[in-house]
């Protein structure tokens, strides 16, 4: 494990972003009124696709809306990734995610962000689906952004996003490109 990487989530008012961390970390079922987040941070230890643990901190944000549509600026100064959350059963929460975006892209200090999208609350379905996994992953594929849907009744479903998330923040070191050294040789001169 390397150092502690900085994620902040966000995402619409009630799109299940407290949710999706308290299922993922803690296995933890969220149930009752609602109580809207101000801000909140997590720390758990995430898989890597390569098998290694790296240890993660989350920074669970409060919900945008349609008057505030964009992340505080002391956020885009901490962040090593992004989780955006966005509920399938919202076309707002899924609007929001096209402004934030932006907002990242315009105050991110790195150049390369890992950001995913988590389209949750899938098993609502029926009739409550406002925003099909086609057009979300239209969006997505444009923006060239890793998306999935997801929802807290199954944590198996939040697993392989996080653990994409994990790989991508702490990439596999790569090999030295130094010269082998040959020791030990004598100069015939």
């Amino acid at each position: 494990m390397g150092r502690t990487s900085r994620v902040v989530v966000a995402g619409a008012r009630q799109c299940g972003k407290t949710s999706i961390l308290e299922k993922a970390i803690y296995a933890n079922t969220t149930t009752g009124k609602y109580i809207p987040t101000v801000e909140d941070t997590y720390v758990g230890i995430v898989e890597t696709e390569r098998g290694t643990r790296e240890k993660l901190r989350f920074y669970d944000t409060a919900g945008l809306d349609a008057h505030t549509r964009t992340l505080p600026h002391h956020y885009h100064a901490l962040a090593d990734g992004y989780v955006l959350v966005y509920s399938v059963t919202d076309t707002l929460s899924f609007h929001l995610l096209t402004d934030i975006k932006k907002d990242i892209d315009k105050h991110k200090e790195k150049k390369d962000v890992p950001i995913i999208i988590l389209g949750n609350k899938t098993d609502l379905g029926g009739g409550g689906v406002m925003v099909d996994e086609a057009t979300a992953g239209r969006w997505a594929a444009g923006e060239r952004l890793r998306m999935w849907q997801v929802n807290t009744a199954d944590r198996n479903l939040l697993l392989e996003p996080f653990m994409n998330l994990a790989s991508r923040l702490n990439p596999q070191p790569s090999k030295t490109s130094f010269p082998q050294l040959h020791m030990g040789r004598k100069n015939k001169d």
